[in-house]
């Protein structure tokens, strides 16, 4: 007859053994992103070359270890379009979206939580410069802003009935804000007031990016696009090349790119002219990712997911 004493080493071993599988990483319990037409991607963000975010519809959250090779489904815990991604490193993130959502995590992904913003209204774009410091914008002229990571969100709006659909700060002071009617807003004192220069079309625009303080991009409806090359003094009217809506902008300060409907993409080199490439689909694309040498994703409906390394290598602007 067995004594008690002798089930004892087993209860041990099975104790830790299941300690073991709740203390997995996040990417060891992550399920693998199988394509679905019902995606719909708005945005992507890296913290490093290989970690790489993709937000969207119903509160889609991908993540990739492996530079974009393999993508896999995380949490995020609600249903609400996510519009915007940014990530201060490999495991402090953020994403905005509907219902004036913005959703932080801790450990890369693995936990998404909440933040209390006060609004309601859906924040389009957010970005965060650092784990402390950070910007979002939204519908009717909402502009929020942190300094603590988003523990606390100051509600600066800038005053007026209008979306703000693109944002780009270039450090902690100065940043450009673009939206409806053309309009652009831009701060130097890290949002606490705006001062708007003169545009040169009156359609929305979508986007906004700037490689650095004096050159910026934006674009909109139409395949309008502008640019600044003295710090968004003034801004002077660019051909894209194409009268698709162009949605997401980025420049490198090597080459720049812009993304639109019908998966419209035009390019183009430092001192060269837009012109168009083939990006081989009709689905719009949305959210744009341009590393500094020229690597990056682009993403849009139906679960495209784009490298545009691939594309530019086989059209690049002249």
């Amino acid at each position: 007859m067995r004594r008690k004493g002798q089930f004892i080493p087993w209860a041990i071993l099975f104790f830790w053994y299941v300690l073991a599988m709740v203390s997995l990483p996040a990417q060891a319990m992550e399920t693998p992103w199988k394509y679905d037409y019902f995606d719909n991607f708005y945005d992507v963000a890296s913290a490093t070359p290989k970690f790489l975010w993709i937000v969207g519809n119903n509160g889609r959250i991908l993540r990739s270890s492996d530079g974009g090779k393999n993508w896999f489904l995380q949490t995020s815990g609600i249903k609400e379009n996510l519009f915007s991604v940014s990530f201060a490193d490999a495991r402090r993130g953020w994403c905005s979206g509907g219902n004036g959502t913005i959703l932080h995590t801790e450990d890369g992904g693995a936990t998404w939580v909440l933040q209390a913003t006060g609004t309601k209204y859906p924040i389009f774009k957010i970005q965060f410069l650092s784990e402390k410091v950070g910007f979002a914008c939204g519908y009717y002229g909402l502009f929020l802003r942190t300094a603590d990571g988003g523990k606390t969100w100051e509600n600066k709006s800038v005053g007026e009935d209008l979306a703000l659909r693109g944002m780009s700060f270039v450090n902690e002071k100065t940043g450009f804000l673009v939206g409806e009617f053309g309009t652009i807003f831009k701060t130097v004192d890290g949002g606490s007031s705006f001062s708007r220069p003169v545009s040169p079309v009156t359609t929305t625009l979508f986007a906004v990016d700037f490689s650095n303080s004096n050159s910026g991009y934006a674009a909109g409806i139409d395949g309008s696009l502008i640019a600044t090359s003295d710090g968004g003094r003034t801004w002077r009217k660019e051909d894209s090349g194409t009268r698709d809506h162009l949605i997401g902008i980025r420049s490198n300060g090597h080459v720049a790119v812009a993304i639109g409907l019908r998966g419209a993409l035009t390019a183009r080199n430092s001192g060269g002219r837009w012109a168009m490439i083939d990006t081989k689909t009709l689905n719009w694309l949305s959210g744009i990712l341009l590393e500094g040498d020229g690597k990056g994703f682009a993403v849009g409906a139906h679960g495209t997911i784009l490298r545009l390394e691939d594309i530019l290598d086989k059209g690049r602007a002249k």
